[in-house]
């Protein structure tokens, strides 16, 4: 297992450079757009960006909300299983 996390940890520190380029060429674009008076593309960029960052934590509370509904039912069913077994041992006895 230790052998996965080297690799994922040499993969990430090597792409690192490579990946964090775009942040720098987004900020040109909004800098450029901004500084000649222009408000287009500065707010498309904007609102992508906020569309990325809620739609992560949309998909984190709607997986939270269905993990809690199904652990809910889980203990439910456990619950009516260990009633079950002891209904079923009071009738050996």
């Amino acid at each position: 297992m230790k052998k996965y996390y080297s690799f994922l940890l040499i993969f990430i520190f090597s792409t690192y450079d490579v990946l964090s380029q775009g942040c720098s060429m987004c900020r040109g674009i909004v800098e450029s757009d901004a500084n000649s008076g222009g408000t287009g593309i500065s707010s498309s960029i904007n609102s992508g960006i906020v569309y990325l960052f809620t739609s992560t934590y949309v998909l984190i509370i709607i997986g939270g909300v269905f993990w809690y509904f199904r652990s809910r039912k889980f203990v439910k069913d456990q619950e009516s299983k260990r009633k079950i077994k002891k209904r079923v041992a009071s009738l050996l006895d």
